[in-house]
């Protein structure tokens, strides 16, 4: 069963939130829209708070009047405190709140509905597969002996540094055609981890901006080791996809290289060990202690 998403906006776009409703119901989500959800009588803060609670996913829509209302904010900040997966979308131009404002949104104002829900249900998706458990038949990423999550961040870090560097801010949108498969997913994945947590996302988007910068990749690499270091969870899945890739990056003399990106990414060998050093963006390097087990 797909988890309930919470909508969260001024009455002004009512009929926005009845459409997106409608629209993510079709799709098998459950939605909780307060014009359906609230009874007659009921106390309308206590259904709001229990509303927020069930929900996994908060989607707020932005407008001059919603941003202004003192009940969307408080919507906002509750979600956010609770470590609720956000996904603000732009109705119009308007100040977007400032804990919102390092979070991805989806902007309607440049978009068709159509078109633009396409977007909400890829970002969706991403917040699934951050948090879905294994499927049956499948071998658990848990089984597995995890790496160190330093080690893991860097070597995350190191594989996606020269596609953004290359991409740039176009990396999500015209870039997927021509990246490995997994290097997509994995970079998905973790932006989907990160939503609803400003820091970790405005990290993000700063090594999207210029992640030929070592002090944006040791930023990042900071945030995602604390993610992987707090949830095992997830920290198994992106290694089991980090595994996944040896199918579509090859091994080149000392570097990796993508099969069909041809971009080197530094020494590295990926499987259930780690060997050699990485190096991230300008000789930033990382030495790997696994190399020699006696060095300490």
């Amino acid at each position: 069963m797909l988890p309930q998403i919470f909508i969260s906006y001024s009455h002004k776009e009512s009929e926005s939130a009845v459409r997106l409703a409608n629209n993510l119901e079709s799709e098998g989500y459950e939605v909780w829209l307060d014009s359906t959800d609230i009874q007659t009588g009921a106390h309308w803060d206590d259904e709001i708070v229990k509303g927020l609670n069930a929900s996994e996913i908060f989607v707020v829509l932005l407008s001059k009047q919603s941003t202004e209302s003192q009940n969307v904010k408080d919507e906002i900040g509750y979600a956010i405190d609770h470590n609720k997966h956000i996904l603000p979308i732009l109705l119009e131009e308007c100040e977007v709140p400032f804990r919102l404002r390092r979070v991805q949104y989806v902007d309607f104002t440049q978009l068709e509905f159509e078109e633009g829900m396409q977007k909400v249900q890829s970002i969706l998706k991403s917040f699934l597969s951050s948090s879905a458990p294994e499927s049956k038949g499948k071998p658990s990423a848990k089984k597995e002996k995890l790496m160190d999550p330093g080690t893991l961040a860097a070597t995350i870090t190191t594989l996606v540094a020269p596609y953004l560097a290359k991409f740039g801010e176009s990396f999500m949108n015209e870039a997927g055609a021509q990246l490995p498969a997994q290097v997509f997913k994995i970079w998905e994945m973790i932006s989907g981890r990160f939503q609803g947590n400003p820091t970790a996302v405005g990290v993000a988007n700063d090594l999207v901006k210029k992640a030929d910068d070592t002090d944006n990749q040791e930023a990042f690499t900071l945030q995602l080791k604390k993610f992987l270091r707090d949830d095992q969870e997830f920290a198994g899945t992106l290694q089991a996809m980090l595994k996944e890739t040896q199918g579509q990056i090859s091994n080149v003399g000392d570097g990796v290289v993508a099969t069909n990106g041809g971009i080197g990414v530094g020494k590295v060998e990926i499987g259930r060990d780690l060997h050699g050093n990485i190096v991230i963006g300008n000789n930033n390097q990382v030495t790997d202690r696994q190399r020699n087990p006696k060095k300490k």
